[in-house]
């Protein structure tokens, strides 16, 4: 008897037939542990059309899959389970994941050598990732991997996890900050990790559905370990097309999207309080004396106190003001203190506040912000943090200032895997000059 031959998009849970359809493996993922603890691992499949499909094999079925799937190999599929996926999960147009168990008749398509992959990808340039950036879209990206940080073993709770950054650059000669999590570290992280450290090769990756962060503290403790010893590596200067007026930006913000923008400087007349003592650890605020040795509730961490400087300031266009805070290392461009002679200062009884003022009022800035959800007395505020500041007279030429948009008024309408690949090793790419995002 022979049998029914479709594509992907043809498969729907109404079809009342037996089905076959003949995939490529594109991606074998690792095993992983759902949020209900139920360990599983998923697969991604394209047919001759190019149209993917995710496909997911759960725990009592793991042991027996373990060697089924080889990537880019062949293989005709029959009558799989079908389930409706949420729509930022799904790879193409298509609305169904497969689930695969060991009745699912699976049979390898005998070749020498696979076809190439009949999918294509997009991958977004780094200069556009800001624009995703704390949300929960998924991208893919690709670049060469340049450096291997150390693993770090994270704890929270009775959990640990370890992750390593990669710096990789791609071909606007930009670099990107990597983070490798649990078995993709272990495995893929120790593979760029060997390959790098060679000498002989250069690693091109292909990350897939990576998320874009500007989490402040994550910014804040690779630069504190020095990780990075610029911070242009993380968010340099925008593009003029890309910094809004603070009206459009406040809008964009409380969608929970990051953004930049452009206005003058000026210090509340009601902040008085310019130090914070955190901790050296996650960074978290806490009332206790600097130096102190403690073990943070939060973090869970032994660590030290440290004291940082912070202000809330107000950023004003011309056509809006928006008040955001602003910390250590930010802050320390705009005035003469680091956070002990702030303190000092405040302790001898001198007018911090004038001294702070005077520093910062009238700076034309580029900024980048985001928000948050805070409570006061049980009521949800959102407020605004700067995370990167650029001084525009240092950043732009005369004639890029022109190109910024003005202050002056104006009308407004109501802001992974990484599977690694060798490639014969070419010079370094020149990223000394470079701009670059995370």
């Amino acid at each position: 008897m022979t049998r029914d031959y479709y594509n992907i998009v043809d498969i729907t849970p109404n079809m009342k037939k037996s089905w076959t359809i003949e995939i490529q493996v594109v991606e074998c993922g690792h095993r992983q542990l759902s949020n209900a603890k139920k360990e599983f691992r998923r697969l991604m499949f394209a047919d001759t059309q190019g149209t993917r499909v995710s496909a997911l094999v759960y725990s009592n079925d793991l042991d027996f899959f373990e060697n089924t799937f080889k990537p880019y190999n062949r293989y005709q599929i029959s009558n799989a389970n079908l389930r409706l996926m949420e729509p930022r999960f799904q790879l193409d147009s298509y609305e169904f994941s497969w689930t695969l168990s060991r009745q699912t008749l699976i049979e390898p398509i005998e070749e020498q050598t696979p076809p190439p992959l009949s999918c294509q990808f997009h991958f977004t340039p780094f200069s556009e990732l800001y624009k995703y950036a704390d949300e929960e879209n998924y991208l893919n990206v690709r670049g060469v991997v340049i450096k291997c940080l150390p693993i770090q073993h994270v704890k929270k709770g009775s959990k640990t996890s370890s992750k390593r950054d990669v710096i990789i650059v791609n071909e606007e000669k930009k670099l990107l900050i990597l983070t490798l999590w649990n078995p993709i570290d272990e495995i893929e992280g120790n593979a760029l990790d060997k390959i790098t450290n060679t000498g002989l090769y250069w690693a091109l990756v292909f990350a897939m559905r990576v998320k874009v962060t500007t989490f402040y503290a994550e910014i804040k403790v690779l630069l504190q370990n020095e990780t990075y010893k610029d911070t242009e590596i993380l968010l340099p200067p925008p593009e003029n097309k890309d910094i809004l007026p603070i009206g459009r930006a406040i809008i964009r913000m409380k969608n929970g999207k990051p953004t930049w923008i452009k206005g003058n400087l000026n210090l509340l007349q009601q902040d008085r309080s310019f130090t914070q003592t955190i901790c050296a650890m996650c960074l978290k605020p806490i009332q206790a004396d600097v130096n102190w040795n403690i073990k943070y509730p939060l973090c869970k961490e032994k660590s030290e106190v440290q004291i940082i400087s912070r202000a809330i300031i107000e950023i004003n266009d011309g056509t809006r003001t928006i008040a955001a805070s602003i910390s250590t290392l930010e802050i320390e461009k705009l005035i003469p203190l680091n956070p002990s002679e702030i303190r000092d200062v405040a302790e001898s009884e001198k007018n911090v506040h004038d001294v702070i003022a005077s520093s910062v009022r009238g700076l034309s800035v580029v900024t980048f912000v985001r928000s948050y959800q805070s409570w006061n007395q049980q009521q949800q505020i959102t407020r605004f943090v700067i995370v990167k500041l650029h001084k525009v007279q240092e950043h732009y030429t005369k004639e890029q200032q022109l190109l910024i948009p003005s202050t002056k008024s104006e009308n407004l309408s109501t802001t992974k895997p990484a599977s690694p690949k060798q490639t014969q090793k070419q010079p370094q790419p020149d990223v000394g000059k470079t701009k670059v995002i995370e």
